[in-house]
């Protein structure tokens, strides 16, 4: 037999045993979600009195404002917050700093460390939106759901852990470990707030066990052929940065235009940037993790390439960007065009113009290394690159760990209808600061969120189920018990 034919021979041999492979692999894992009742459950009434104490927190607009702003709004919101949990705010050491609320309930006999739970005050604007169903800071309740600003992000958070933490008290619960509570004014600027909670814990020589804060939530259909919802851990957010991009020139006459004009030379770069995809694309973790906790519960057609990531990583990191914006933000730093200026009228040649672009570094590459990546492709077009503000991925969460593992197993048992799955922030929170006191900041706040109600947050008619707002405190209220058992 020749030579070249003994060849193909063989190739077609490696390439149906791989086939082979892939495919009892897939067969081999594939899984259906447990038939078992929740652990939790709520009446009626509690549904009615939380969505009723949304409602109220929402009708106080406590925008987001600059640090050197008054604050009154927010002081109006906390002293609602001691009219709505009274016990709490009674029984908690107050150790509040700079306005934003940072308060502990201490352990009798803590041997695991300290928990702390977060959530933001704060929320951004809604002027000038339209299509808001009902005005964004009158709370409304209807057809099942609480409207407002707020109502997502993040107070429904704050809500859920205050509910959860005044029905213990009420019980008469023995917190065993010191249970703390943050919640800054001015999360959505990237205030100082965390920097001052964290610069405080620091001071007195506090270490945190675990932190939550808000990020992952659960949401359905958030990938193709997997029916029930994911319960979507963070565990690193992606970095924030940035970049001024100025182009320049003698400026002119609009109507004797020469070549190559800033704007041009702007337009020129953005779109090689958009087309191009001038960033390295990786599966890094957490997503081959995250890959790996759905596949079992996929279709088998998607079942092969996610259930066998050691053949099909490099097609993946190349195909998912293809899915969606989100897909292509988890393999690599995006870069967004939000901002530009040039001449001030409309027939006068700007002698320079500028664009502002904002990145989201990937957690293996750099913001440094971003940014280097994007200022070679503006020299090309002989453009000045100007750094605003820049900062790398945060640290990751260890998937292994005992604390990850053991706010899967609480959700698994509260929420048995889901996929647990560990998750990378493509935005930020102000749980990163906490990394400086915390070896385990985790991203999760556990209420359902259609994609509706996801498409919705910064936007108009944002709004939580009364049903997702009463699962959720259950679901804080059996992780404190479990925590302290």
């Amino acid at each position: 037999m020749p030579l070249p034919v003994i060849i193909l021979m063989c190739i077609l041999g490696v390439i149906v045993l791989l086939a082979v492979i892939c495919t009892v692999r897939a067969v081999i894992i594939k899984k259906e979600l447990p038939n078992v009742k929740p652990a939790i459950s709520w009446t009626k009434q509690e549904e009615e009195k939380y969505a009723s104490h949304l409602s109220e927190m929402i009708k106080i607009p406590t925008v987001s404002k600059k640090q050197e702003e008054a604050y009154p709004e927010f002081t109006e919101f906390q002293d609602k917050l001691r009219e709505l949990f009274p016990l709490f705010f009674q029984k908690a050491e107050n150790h509040d700093v700079d306005g934003n609320i940072l308060r502990r309930l201490p352990g009798s006999s803590p041997k695991k460390g300290a928990l702390l739970l977060m959530g933001h005050q704060d929320v951004v604007p809604a002027d000038g939106q339209s299509g808001w169903e009902y005005p964004p800071f009158d709370g409304v309740i209807k057809d099942g759901c609480v409207f407002g600003r707020g109502a997502m992000d993040c107070k429904s958070t704050v809500c859920c852990i205050l509910e959860a933490t005044e029905e213990l008290l009420k019980e008469g619960f023995s917190f065993k470990e010191d249970l703390w509570f943050f919640s800054s004014r001015n999360e959505e600027n990237s205030g100082g707030g965390s920097e001052a909670a964290v610069d405080y814990l620091k001071n007195k020589g506090i270490r945190l066990n675990v932190v939550m804060d808000e990020g992952g939530a659960v949401i359905g259909g958030v990938f193709p052929g997997l029916k029930a919802p994911c319960s979507a851990i963070g565990v690193v957010e992606k970095g924030f940065v940035n970049l001024k991009f100025t182009a320049k020139s003698a400026g002119g006459h609009a109507s004797t235009p020469p070549k190559n004009s800033p704007i041009v030379q702007l337009s020129k770069f953005v779109a090689e940037v958009e087309k191009k995809g001038i960033f390295e694309k990786k599966l890094v973790s957490p997503i081959p993790e995250m890959f790996s906790a759905i596949a079992p519960y996929l279709p088998l057609y998607f079942r092969i390439p996610m259930g066998n990531l050691w053949l099909f990583k490099g097609m993946l990191k190349r195909v998912l960007p293809l899915f969606s914006p989100m897909a292509a933000a988890f393999v690599s730093t995006t870069a967004a065009f939000t901002m530009s200026g040039g001449s001030e009228t409309p027939n006068v040649l700007p002698d320079s113009a500028f664009i502002i672009c904002n990145m989201r570094p990937s957690v293996h590459q750099s913001a440094e290394e971003s940014i280097a990546a994007i200022r070679k492709t503006a020299d090309k077009y002989n453009i000045e690159t100007e750094v605003l503000y820049s900062k790398s991925a945060s640290d990751t969460a260890d998937i292994n760990g005992s604390e990850f593992k053991f706010l899967s197993q609480c959700i698994c048992e509260c929420l048995p209808d889901t996929v647990v799955t560990p998750y990378m922030m493509t935005g930020g929170t102000d749980s990163r600061r906490f990394e400086a006191v915390c070896d385990n900041v985790l991203r999760f706040t556990p209420t359902r969120l259609t994609s509706a109600q996801l498409a919705a947050m910064h936007a108009a008619n944002e709004n939580i189920g009364v049903s997702a707002l009463a699962e959720g405190v259950k679901v804080y209220k059996y992780y404190i018990e479990k925590y302290n058992a």
